[in-house]
């Protein structure tokens, strides 16, 4: 009988000192989430603390996170049992960063740029007229999306916007949120840095996405065989693992690392270029690291993206976060309104033309929304393609832009029509396939 339990307190000694190992080396990318989760909820959103507590942070480990804002400095330190420190800063033009090895005043020095927000709106049209459209099927469409089929486990719908042929047709908001309120697009920045690649190609900074030898790191091994488009549509055989719930690449390369494409550039190979398919935020962040190597100076790549594609659309409200070293996390934080997301959905809708200027080169929409090899049919260059499981009864040219906790942007362009949804899923996904069959049902109606 001794021995028995002496066996089972060994048993529960090793689960515990398991447990303590376990959680003690994840610290680092919980804390490091939840300073920066919580400095850019505050001080881009304009949200309370302890909102952005009590929803943002009520998964996994992070729940046990503890992040303190200090507005005086704009900071937020984020500890666990007061361990595990991770401290990020604000910064008005670059966002919040996380500084592991970076100075403070070297994050916090400023940008020769000031267009950020300062340039003029290009407004979208209202339209309840529409003889062809049954408003009352689309609202209760719309609304159906906010309605919660399990009280415990809420779907978080924060906004849904309907576009048709330019105009919106359809516009509902969560308590606390209307169309000022700035939401995060998480891996849809990933959709941006596709269009901004075929903004750099229609403006000659990029010649072709058969490109190759895309870095020095990369001249005297197998990695010079990757071209552009292999980053684009993620099938460059470079070894990544995106896995939020453990320590990955992902997590490393966001939350304890200063510089993220000097890290992305680290990957080595592991698989066939062209034909190995691997989501990776990785990937998107060499996007960054291609585009700001095509310009004279630091100053060119940061205005960028404004200049030549928000400006362009007449959407002011967007901010692209930097990591601490300066660099654009193009697989991650991009912030916005709903309808300033819309409008980006709109540039696609419209096959690369927005207020008569043509931004994307011939044939782009095409390229992004065609399937990338390896990806059994689910991925095209940054932007995600419809499989029949998920959206069974979708359009076939249907393509959207896709984020952590359910942001969404569907383009039709069959149909002229663009959904936008905003929100934080953490529970049962809403199902978007019945969003989309519901919508159709309306403007067909």
């Amino acid at each position: 009988m001794k021995l028995v339990k002496r066996i089972i307190l060994f048993v529960l000694l090793g689960a515990l000192i398991f447990g303590l190992v376990y959680a003690y080396n994840r610290l680092p990318i919980v804390t490091g989430y939840a300073a920066k989760d919580m400095c850019s909820c505050v001080f881009i959103a304009g949200r309370d603390p302890k909102d952005v507590d009590a929803n943002e942070f009520q998964f996994s480990l992070i729940k046990y996170a503890s992040a303190t804002v200090d507005y005086e400095n704009k900071t937020v330190t984020a500890k666990v049992l007061g361990m595990g420190t991770k401290t990020a800063y604000f910064h008005p033009k670059k966002g919040c960063a996380i500084l592991n090895e970076t100075e403070a005043k070297v994050f916090l020095e400023d940008v020769n740029y000031d267009g950020i927000g300062n340039f003029n709106e290009i407004p979208l049209e209202i339209s309840q007229d529409d003889d062809n459209i049954s408003y009352d099927i689309l609202n209760e469409a719309v609304a159906k999306h906010f309605k919660d089929t399990d009280p415990e486990k809420p779907f978080g719908t924060r906004a849904v916007l309907v576009l048709k042929n330019g105009k919106i047709i359809a516009e509902q908001y969560a308590e606390g949120f209307d169309q000022n309120s700035m939401h995060i697009g998480w891996s849809m920045t990933k959709s941006i840095f596709s269009a901004l690649v075929g903004v750099a190609l229609e403006q000659n900074y990029i010649s072709s996405v058969d490109e190759n030898s895309l870095f020095k790191e990369w001249k005297n091994d197998d990695r010079k065989n990757i071209t552009l488009k292999n980053l684009l549509q993620m099938n460059s055989g470079l070894e990544w693992t995106e896995d939020y719930g453990d320590i990955s690449e992902a997590t490393v390369m966001l939350y304890d690392r200063d510089d993220m494409i000097s890290y992305a550039k680290s990957s080595e190979l592991e698989g066939e270029i062209g034909k190995h398919w691997e989501y990776s935020s990785g990937s998107s962040n060499l996007l960054s690291g291609l585009l700001r190597q095509r310009f004279e100076n630091y100053e060119s790549y940061f205005k960028f993206p404004y200049e030549q594609l928000f400006k362009k659309i007449g959407a002011p409200s967007f901010i692209i976060e930097t990591d601490a070293k300066g660099n654009f996390v193009a697989s991650s934080y991009a912030w916005a309104t709903a309808r300033d997301w819309a409008k980006f959905g709109l540039l696609y809708a419209n096959d690369g033309y927005y207020n008569n200027e043509k931004l994307l080169p011939d044939g782009w929409c095409q390229f992004i929304s065609e399937n990338a090899e390896g990806s059994e049919g689910g991925y095209g260059a940054q932007f995600w393609l419809p499989t029949k499981e998920e959206y069974p009864t979708a359009p076939t040219d249907m393509y959207f832009a896709d984020g952590f906790q359910g942001q969404r942007i569907f383009i039709i362009p069959s149909e002229d029509l663009v959904i936008v949804r905003l929100g934080l899923t953490r529970f049962e996904q809403p199902n978007y396939d019945i969003l989309i069959s519901d919508v159709l049902k309306a403007i067909k109606n």
